[in-house]
């Protein structure tokens, strides 16, 4: 395991996280009210019996749609999720062994490697370029802050190492302003960032659509539109695919992750109603909204054109000064299930959009 000075960084987030268990055997009649479908899976995998795996995830991202469609009906394995509040959590339970498979969004992954964790890799891998990725930058009601170009030597909150700390960043920027130097940066957990500025002890934060609706919808200074790529990236620990029983069992969760992805495309209203509406407490016309600008990030195969999405992320992070180092992500994606993906998706007939290579 690489270890590195900069490690407490990530051990910080993790200990201000806390995980969830939850069993993946399905919701419970009262609980999914009449909502489970169960969807078919195009590669089964043989799995040596007494397999499990944990999935670390946030805010219910993976548990809910795979309940939901009943994605692990006739699983060969046994799998539990666990929530934390962040990317950087998420990944701090991968290198402590307290979990198999994480999800997370687009920024970690690169900020990861250039704090010196090299022991990670993405092995699914879903985008959605184009979309404001549910990032909202918003000002303090009141503040006398009205754009961005206000911000210098204002308190700005963001969780460092996420996707949020990659949008705040680069929003600044286009504004001629750097988030190190040029504003107060304020770093949080995930879960602290809401209420602190709810509390009025910050002018400005980086909220997802859910909170914005939660904080009564205050000023908008800008949104993810043309940074957010909508990455979100199944990654584990590189030792972990050495274990075949391991390795045989994520191949498998892969394909089932993109049937329980792809089961929210065609369900819309009751994707909408589980997660925006009891998970997330907006109303269903909230949640329709945020759903009808975002949609859903498809799986696609990690290839050479996926790849360089992702890679934009980094050339980016780097740019904006979020990373000391410009990453090479080819070391960090492993494509060994893109034939599970391909075949899911067939089946389920799902043709992700192109991606710009």
């Amino acid at each position: 395991m690489t270890v590195h000075k900069d490690r407490s960084r990530w051990k910080i987030a993790a200990l201000l996280a806390i995980p969830i268990i939850a069993s993946a055997c399905g919701l419970s009649d009262d609980d999914a009210g009449g909502a489970i479908d169960s969807v078919r899976i195009a590669a089964k995998t043989d799995v040596p019996a007494g397999t499990k795996i944990v999935v670390a995830e946030q805010n219910a991202t993976q548990s809910l749609p795979w309940n939901l469609a009943d994605a692990g009906r006739d699983a060969p394995y046994e799998v539990e999720f666990a929530d934390f509040s962040g990317g950087a959590a998420v990944i701090e339970a991968l290198r402590s062994g307290a979990a198999d498979v994480g999800s997370i969004g687009e920024a970690p992954v690169p900020i990861a490697v250039d704090n010196g964790v090299t022991d990670l890799v993405t092995i699914g891998l879903q985008a959605n370029p184009g979309t404001s990725g549910g990032y909202f930058l918003v000002a303090r009601p009141n503040s006398g802050v009205t754009r961005i170009e206000d911000l210098r030597g204002k308190r700005v909150a963001y969780p460092p190492g996420s996707g949020r700390h990659m949008i705040t960043a680069a929003l600044l920027k286009q504004h001629g302003l750097d988030l190190r130097h040029d504003v107060q940066p304020v770093e949080l957990a995930g879960a602290e960032v809401v209420p602190t500025f709810a509390a009025g002890a910050v002018d400005a934060a980086i909220v997802l659509g859910n909170q914005y609706y939660q904080l009564g919808e205050p000023p908008i200074l800008g949104d993810g539109k043309g940074i957010n790529t909508g990455i979100q990236s199944l990654i584990v620990r590189k030792d972990v695919l050495n274990d075949p029983a391991k390795a045989a069992a994520i191949g498998d969760y892969v394909g089932r992750a993109v049937a329980a992805t792809n089961w929210k495309d065609t369900h819309a209203d009751e994707w909408i109603n589980e997660y925006y509406v009891k998970q997330q407490g907006i109303t269903f016309d909230q949640g329709k909204k945020l759903y009808d600008e975002d949609g859903i990030a498809s799986y696609y195969p990690i290839d050479a054109n996926s790849t360089a999405l992702f890679q934009t992320v980094a050339d980016g992070l780097h740019e904006t000064g979020t990373t000391k180092t410009l990453v090479d992500l080819k070391p960090y994606v492993d494509g060994r299930y893109n034939d599970i993906v391909n075949a899911q998706n067939q089946l389920d007939g799902v043709t992700p959009k192109p991606l710009k290579s």
